[in-house]
């Protein structure tokens, strides 16, 4: 009883804490999210304004660069694609994740994470208390999922052994069976006694 307690609260405590920090996480992972954002998306202006200045679109002045003869100009034409490509993902994922209900961004931010930010995100992150009642649901959820499955861990540990003691039992009994009906060929078999025999004898 002690062992399926300690387990189910073992459990629930672990996904209490996971729960619990996960919220303010992916609160300052969103903030990274949208200085990255912002950070690409005027490196990206910048270019649109060059483009324009020169009577070019956006694909057209890539197109340019990336087809110059020179190697140096055109590297940086498929540097400046490849930095448009992240600012779009980049700002994909904040809007997406800024969108959503705080309670549900962790599983958001699972689904479609930009690992490289959230690793910085992680460096710098320190574990706070859940203060909002979002948070205050998120705790309990998690305590009330680990103490789920914290007792289907006991159950299925239990019946792990109930089924090695079966077996333990069955191969003693297997064992037990030969040496019971080698007993049985050892032991004498009387030999009927001929009553008329006896009395022939007699007389």
């Amino acid at each position: 009883m002690i062992g399926a307690v300690a387990s189910r609260l073992l459990a629930a405590l672990a996904l209490t804490g996971v729960a619990s920090q996960s919220l303010e996480f992916t609160q300052q992972y969103l903030q990274r999210l949208g200085g990255a954002a912002d950070a690409l998306g005027e490196v990206v202006e910048r270019f649109d304004e060059q483009a324009r200045a020169g009577g070019l679109e956006r694909g057209e002045a890539i197109d340019r660069l990336t087809r110059n003869p020179d190697d140096f100009v055109a590297g940086q034409g498929r540097q400046m694609g490849q930095t448009i490509a992240e600012a779009e993902a980049i700002e994909a994922r904040y809007i997406q994740l800024r969108e959503t209900a705080p309670i549900l961004r962790p599983v958001v931010f699972l689904q479609n994470p930009d690992w490289d930010i959230a690793e910085r995100a992680f460096e710098d992150y320190r574990p706070a208390l859940p203060v909002t009642m979002d948070g205050v649901v998120l705790t309990l959820i998690g305590f009330a999922l680990g103490w789920m499955l914290g007792s289907m861990g006991h159950g299925a540990v239990r019946l792990d052994k109930k089924r090695r003691e079966k077996r333990r039992l069955k191969r003693l009994e297997a064992l037990k069976r030969p040496v019971a009906d080698a007993s049985d060929e050892k032991r004498p078999v009387a030999e009927p006694i001929d009553s008329r025999g006896a009395s022939h004898d007699i007389l």
